[in-house]
């Protein structure tokens, strides 16, 4: 017999995870997603409500420990992004354990070690989930960072190189081993990339594999992949693309929230005034067409504004083209 049977299953939803000193409520996290989750990006999501923490973009170890100015601008943060996880990537040891000691130094609250990075920008260089198919370097890494630094420490992974390589029990215990305090765990192989479905399972498996927190990861975008990814178990849940499309995702999975399309322009118009203040104006419209591509899909005639993004080529254009996109939608 059905042990629910006659009786409406209770919806799960993110609680509180502690993860080191760190104590985030809810246990929501906001990924890393490269070229978006800028500061401006990070706040706007932030005023919706739900999320428990952000990360930094992916922060390139080298770059950052040199003082590349793009890099310095990429990581820096405000005060009303706390909590923040920064993250860093690289595959020297020496030089990670350096950014990790200069994210603290700039007042993170936690760094995360990238070992997930499906890109071949990355993983062509040993980062990412390259480290995957190198567990003694992986385990270098985090020894010489958690020696380094008192902040908590978390690593991101997926389940290994490809269906034929699965680590994600081996990189497990080396992190918790070594002083990890939690794992962001991505369920799909870096072969898998974005592609097929999440193999929830694997998160099931590491969750009941380990005493610290495991912050589930992958293609959670509504209340019925919400419920999938809290029945494996895990202490949390991270949004990376979703987000993008629908910045109030959270607010939109705990609380019912919901944003009109008018509503929606109006926050546009107000990130791409931000954008302007701190980038120079073709990084700012940039970004903004972008994101804007990606807002659109959450919009009723979304496409109109897509191809009218194509289109315009100055910041004065973009600022027209909102304004009467927002005049023509009825609500």
């Amino acid at each position: 017999m059905n042990p629910t049977s006659g009786t409406a299953k209770q919806k799960q939803v993110p609680g509180t995870v502690k993860i080191g000193t760190l104590t985030v409520k809810p246990a929501t996290f906001l990924a890393p997603i490269a070229d978006i989750t800028d500061g401006p990006f990070r706040r706007i999501v932030r005023s919706f409500g739900d999320v428990g923490a952000v990360f930094t973009e992916m922060i390139s170890s080298d770059a950052y420990t040199r003082s590349c100015e793009r890099t310095l601008h990429m990581a820096a943060f405000t005060e009303d992004e706390h909590p923040i996880f920064f993250q860093i990537v690289g595959k020297d040891p020496a030089r990670m354990a350096q950014a990790a000691i200069l994210a603290e130094t700039a007042g993170a609250d936690a760094v995360d070690i990238n070992m997930g990075c499906p890109s071949s920008t990355i993983t062509r260089h040993g980062s990412g989930s390259a480290l995957l198919k190198d567990l003694k370097l992986a385990e270098s890494i985090v020894s010489a960072v958690r020696k380094q630094i008192s902040i908590p420490l978390t690593v991101k992974i997926r389940s290994g190189w490809n269906r034929d390589s699965l680590v994600f029990s081996e990189f497990g215990k080396m992190a918790e081993e070594n002083g990890v305090n939690a794992i962001f765990f991505h369920g799909r192989t870096r072969k898998e990339m974005f592609r097929d479905t999440v193999h929830y399972e694997d998160i099931t498996r590491l969750k009941s594999e380990c005493s610290i927190p495991v912050i589930g990861n992958g293609d959670i975008k509504d209340r019925d992949t919400l419920e999938k990814m809290m029945d494996t178990g895990c202490d949390g849940i991270m949004i990376a693309r979703a987000a993008i499309k629908k910045p109030w995702i959270f607010a939109e999975l705990l609380s019912g929230f919901r944003l009109s399309p008018k509503e929606l322009i109006s926050i546009m118009e107000k990130q791409f005034r931000e954008l302007t203040e701190i980038y120079p104006e073709k990084l700012a419209l940039h970004k903004m067409k972008t994101l804007s591509g990606w807002y659109s899909r959450s919009i009723p005639g979304g496409k109109k504004l897509r191809s009218g993004l194509n289109r315009i080529h100055s910041q004065a254009e973009l600022t027209v083209l909102l304004s009467e996109f927002k005049n023509e939608i009825s609500h």
